[in-house]
């Protein structure tokens, strides 16, 4: 709670920082100067380009702890070579100090003193309480015989927090006997929130792509590492080692090609990397994660793959789904609800009104099999998932109709569910005293029923929450949002590991039934993005991430999406189908279509050449198809409904899109380099229609007139990009300009070494 006294000191503290006179610096003496004054505040109005070797400025005793605000301007040719200091770098050692707005180029640091005590970075040998905003460090090294890192060597630990965000860093790192961290060496108390690390790591001991040891609190959110290698005793692409304390990792990636080891470099394999492990969740570099021989499937494909499994397994004088092709076997009373959805989305992709009557005449089917949806029969309606999943897809059709007709079935299946049957006398699904639900009364007993011994499945519980969240969008009652709420948060205390992302089948007791299965993770997913969707709480979006990652990283097996072979386990995936569309949709997660579309190219190529039915193992040709179930048969046709094909794709993890949602970058200045696809930070002004310049880029770039124009003495490669990141045109151009439709446009120029890229809007 901020106090009246307390918000006084702070506006004190505001005035003195504020009244503090700057100190302009404008050349190699202004910045060896500020050895003099450790406390002032600083601002470069030049470049600095250093002639002589340097002297670390402060030490443990008089550290630095004022400020420098670069001001967009870059130093170069920072030259150390020092074996007595136990700190090094442009800064010794810092205290309390502020840095911002500032590069580093070229830099060379050797720190030869040997010891734990060791620490060298090219800013900042060891910092405490520091913090570092919107600056970058390209090229150059760092090599020490103690820990070393791009940034700092050594954090170390006080009651404030050190800060290190919007930076990037495309130097090497290498410490010969300790620890080497793309960013940080070691730290005690760190926050890192969206940097970008590209260079290389090398240590004897422990080795990180941001990180290398930490112990203590620290906090490493929305990074990156595009590294070719990191080497070392220990090594992990995202934070080396963890040795004590507490340390939170959120929302990190790296480069899926990214090579790691000591002596025999190798890749991590998918089912080790996943979002809060030490690793960081792999985002494709090169596209190549996913590459399939299998051509890619089409609009054309999508309605076969549907008119194939109609035609095997659909009944159209019943209205109904049978479970082998020409049988006469309904498939399961809950499956019916997943065909529907199935068929509902069929209906949203394509607008016809042959999918409006197809999913409606499931509707009349199915009510006409399963007694006209009377919830109170216990014959027919006898398990309380069986209910929920039509509840669910009730609710969804009369937000798809707008007929209120579903929307009262719907409701009163929910409150069935919740709160048990007049007529059975069960007690409901609900236990209003330990929470969550449970899956199925007695239902040769009913009455008194559940029992408290009976199971809590996944099955119900995340179900539960996705219709309630349904009926929340479909009513506004917010009883339905804390219902849905309530049942989530169970659910994830008791069925949920928060480290994985891994969702338990059961609970019997106290003991979950740690058994993986897809529509588990599925339902987990679809409720978690729900929330976030009610909400905008970005906690439930990191545990969907979760939760997809833990399904494609650990459960599929080389990319493809586990399959079961139990009692109407085939249908599993259409379920993920229905689910991972809202992960990608509505919390902005692009980075799962190259998976997706690898899945099901494999699952269309290797359908039944003759009928053009699909088989639930996409690596292999299917059976025969008096082999295959509905079940086993619906996961392409669903996948296909949601997940647009390649050439119609809109968004993908290597576009613009990701990079912003996802990890926050600031794109009015996007610069590639080389070796990587991640933004520049912002430097500079890019205001449209203001002429663009980077500092010591030979190539120009400024808009007029609808037109972009290139400045440059040579011929320069000009490639245009949407806001989608798809390329709108590419040519090579000199004195000349581009004519483009009002709208935004990211643009690439390439010349010799230098690669750039600006935001350009033309109105």
């Amino acid at each position: 709670m901020v106090t009246k006294k307390k918000f006084s000191v702070f506006i004190l503290m505001l005035l003195s920082i504020s009244s503090q006179a700057q100190i302009f610096v404008s050349n190699e003496a202004g910045l060896q100067a500020i050895a003099n004054n450790l406390s002032g505040h600083y601002v470069l109005t030049e470049e600095i380009i250093l002639a002589q070797e340097w002297t670390p400025i402060g030490d443990k005793e008089h550290p630095f702890t004022g400020v420098l605000d670069g001001n967009g301007h870059i130093i170069h040719n920072l030259r150390i070579n020092d074996s007595n200091r136990s700190a090094v770098g442009l800064f010794a050692c810092t205290d309390g100090a502020e840095m911002m707005n500032l590069g580093i180029q070229n830099a060379e640091v050797i720190a030869l003193k040997e010891g734990a005590g060791a620490y060298a970075g090219i800013l900042i040998g060891e910092a405490i309480a520091t913090t570092i905003d919107n600056s970058y460090i390209a090229g150059g090294f760092v090599q020490a015989k103690g820990s070393a890192g791009s940034f700092i060597g050594k954090v170390s630990g006080s009651n404030t927090p050190s800060g290190l965000q919007n930076v990037y860093a495309t130097s090497n790192v290498t410490s010969d006997l300790y620890n080497a961290g793309g960013l940080v060496g070691v730290s005690e108390n760190i926050a890192i929130e969206n940097a970008c690390f590209s260079g290389t790591t090398q240590a004897k001991s422990v080795s990180g792509g941001i990180a290398g040891s930490v112990t203590g609190n620290n906090s490493l959110s929305s990074c990156a590492v595009l590294s070719p290698s990191l080497k070392g005793g220990t090594v992990n692409r995202i934070l080396g080692e963890k040795r004590s304390g507490l340390t939170v990792l959120t929302n990190n990636y790296a480069r899926a090609d990214l090579l790691i080891g000591n002596r025999n470099l190798k890749t991590v394999p998918v089912n080790e990397s996943f979002i809060k492990g030490l690793q960081g969740e792999s985002v494709p570099y090169t596209g190549s994660d996913y590459v399939s021989t299998y051509p890619d499937y089409t609009n054309a494909d999508i309605l076969s793959a549907l008119t194939a499994f109609n035609n095997a397994f659909y009944s159209r004088s019943r209205g109904l789904y049978t479970e082998k092709s020409g049988g006469s076997k309904v498939s399961a009373i809950w499956t019916q609800a997943v065909f529907l959805d199935l068929m509902e989305n069929a209906y949203l992709r394509s607008g016809t009104q042959t999918d409006s009557l197809a999913f409606n005449s499931i509707l009349d089917g199915n009510g006409r099999q399963y007694a006209n949806y009377n919830w109170d029969n216990g014959v027919v309606w006898f398990i309380y998932d069986d209910i929920m999943w039509w509840v669910i897809s009730l609710a969804r059709t009369y937000l798809i109709t707008g007929d209120t007709k579903w929307l009262n079935l719907s409701k009163t299946g929910f409150e069935r569910v919740w709160s048990g049957s007049t007529v059975l006398k069960d007690n409901g699904s609900y236990d209003p005293v330990n929470g969550g639900m449970y899956w199925a009364w007695d239902n040769q007993h009913p009455e008194g029923t559940p029992l408290s011994t009976m199971g809590k499945m996944a099955c119900i519980n995340y179900p539960t929450v996705i219709a309630a969240m349904t009926l929340f969008e479909a009513t506004g009652d917010s009883t339905y949002f804390h219902k849905g709420v309530e049942i989530f948060n169970w659910a994830q205390n008791n069925l949920f590991d928060k480290e994985k992302g891994r969702v338990a089948d059961s609970k019997h007791g106290s003991n979950p039934d740690w058994k993986d299965h897809v529509y588990n993770q599925a339902t987990c997913i679809g409720a978690a993005v729900m929330l976030y969707k009610a909400t905008g709480n970005r906690s439930y979006l990191d545990d969907a991430v979760l939760t997809a990652n833990y399904t494609k990283n650990q459960m599929s097996t080389n990319g493809f999406l586990h399959f079961e072979t139990g009692v109407e386990q085939g249908i599993y995936t259409a379920i993920f189908a229905q689910y991972i569309i809202r992960l990608i949709e509505d919390g902005e997660q692009y980075q799962y279509f190259p998976w997706l579309h690898y899945n099901i190219n494999a699952g269309w190529a290797n359908r039944i050449p003759a009928s053009g039915v699909t088989y639930k193992d996409y690596a292999n040709p299917a059976p025969s198809i008096s082999n295959i179930e509905s079940y086993d048969a619906s996961a392409i046709p669903a996948l296909m409904q949601v997940i647009k094909p390649e050439s119609e794709q809109q968004v993908n993890c290597q576009s613009r899109i990701f990079y912003e949602k996802n990890l926050h970058w600031d794109f009015d200045v996007w610069t590639f380099s080389e070796n990587d696809s991640l933004p520049r930070l912002r430097l500079f002004d890019t205001t449209s229609g203001i002429k663009k310049k980077l500092a010591y880029n030979p190539v120009e770039i400024y808009s007029r007139d609808r037109k972009i124009f290139v400045k440059t003495i040579h011929p320069v490669m000009v490639e245009v990009y949407d806001t989608l990141g798809k390329i709108y045109s590419k040519n090579r151009i000199q004195y000349d300009g581009l004519s483009l439709p009002s709208g935004l446009y990211l643009v690439r120029t390439s010349m010799d070494n230098y690669i750039n890229c600006h935001k350009i809007i033309n109105h």
